[in-house]
């Protein structure tokens, strides 16, 4: 009976050790990241008087938190000289980040605003340039993916 319940003790570790290898999910890329974690797996017990056993086992498991969908632009609009900015917000955020660029830079944070707002102002986009933006929604440390992008010219009425 004892040595049966070393092999119970020995398979629970194997199992563990199975089930963390399944459960790190991680995803990195350059416009957004996104990380899923959970908490580590149990180890097993090795065997007494030679009987064998099995290592420990950690790594991760569980249920991780989901990026949040991305707010979608629905217009770029020049309005007094400036740029107005509308879009709508599938998600819940506690922020909404707007990157903006131009034909000469690369795409910068311009604002950032209250998740709950859905238009801005882009007071610094007042050249004769196309600008572009995309926007993103955050909640506590963790950024959606990219809107569309949309792009107008602040000095051309529509």
């Amino acid at each position: 009976m004892a040595r049966s319940g070393f092999a119970y003790i020995a398979a629970l570790g194997i199992a563990a050790a199975a089930l963390a290898a399944c459960g790190d999910s991680s995803t990195e890329d350059a416009s957004s990241t996104t990380t899923t974690t959970g908490a580590g797996g149990t180890g097993g017990t090795g065997g007494m008087d030679g009987a064998g056993g099995s290592t420990g086992a950690t790594g991760g498991g569980g249920a991780g938190t989901a990026a949040p969908e991305p707010p979608v632009l629905e217009m770029v609009m020049p309005m007094d000289g400036v740029l107005h900015i509308e879009w709508s917000t599938p998600a819940s955020c506690d922020e909404i980040e707007g990157e903006r660029k131009d034909p000469m830079n690369e795409y910068a944070v311009a604002f950032t605003v209250a998740g709950t707002k859905t238009s801005r102002m882009d007071a610094e986009a007042f050249e004769d340039l196309e600008y572009t933006y995309r926007l993103r929604c955050k909640v506590g440390e963790i950024y959606s993916d990219y809107s569309n992008e949309m792009s107008g010219n602040p000095t051309e009425e529509e």
